[in-house]
């Protein structure tokens, strides 16, 4: 049987099936010290006037190691044991929203991001500890799907995805509006360019006649009316 040889750092189990870890070394005969303060000799025998003691250290015990990607967008991860289990946890990396994202909460509501909003004479929110967020611009969805808003505020939710946030973008442009991200303003679309826009699926530099002028912009008034 090969003879035990303690080294710092290494992992041990003695007869009662404990495990210590073996933390510094200091100039004794006794010279290997476990994570429990123990003392211990070269070859694992316990500081003990027994012969053979059940604290002897008797076996390495093998180190486990387990490699793994860290998925985008997690902060932090935390491996722990628990029984004969090992369990992973991990904490995403929240950025804070700053004036003009595009937001989504747990509600399906798509919103712009104004600012946060302490919540005054109402329940705390769970998620940021009593703050609500302002909008610019604001799209419900569950029993108030398709309500659109302006400036107001919310429950608080995270950044939405082009695919999410785009229901938002066609509500404002139903509405005539659409968000300027420069100004930092939602704008009304002017007639003129509302008729600009509709003419622009006809041909493009092509000279009307009145005649020809006058079906459109009644072709322009239905296409207005049914996009209300």
């Amino acid at each position: 049987m090969k003879q035990l040889k303690l080294e710092v750092g290494k992992t041990y189990r003695n007869r009662n099936g404990e495990e210590v870890k073996i933390v510094r070394k200091i100039d004794s005969i006794w010279a290997f010290v476990g994570d429990n303060e123990e003392s211990y000799n070269e070859q694992g025998r316990y500081y003990s006037a027994n012969w053979s003691s059940p604290y002897d250290l008797i076996e390495e015990v093998p180190e486990t190691r387990h490699t793994f990607d860290i998925p985008d967008g997690v902060k932090k991860v935390t491996v722990k044991q628990v029984g004969n289990k090992i369990v992973l946890e991990t904490v995403p990396d929240v950025k804070e929203p700053k004036p003009g994202d595009v937001m989504i909460n747990d509600f399906g509501s798509v919103y712009i991001f104004k600012a946060f909003q302490q919540l005054l004479n109402r329940a705390k929110s769970v998620r940021d500890g009593g703050e609500s967020h302002s909008y610019f611009a604001w799209l419900g969805d569950g029993y108030q799907s398709g309500r659109l808003s302006i400036n107001g505020v919310c429950e608080p939710g995270r950044h939405a995805t082009p695919e999410e946030a785009q229901p938002l973008w066609d509500a404002l442009k139903k509405a005539g509006k659409r968000w300027n991200p420069e100004t930092m303003e939602v704008e009304e679309i002017t007639e003129k360019e509302k008729i600009e826009n509709f003419l622009e699926s006809y041909a493009d530099g092509v000279m009307w006649s009145r005649e020809q002028v006058r079906c459109l912009i009644e072709d322009y008034l239905k296409h207005r009316e049914g996009g209300k």
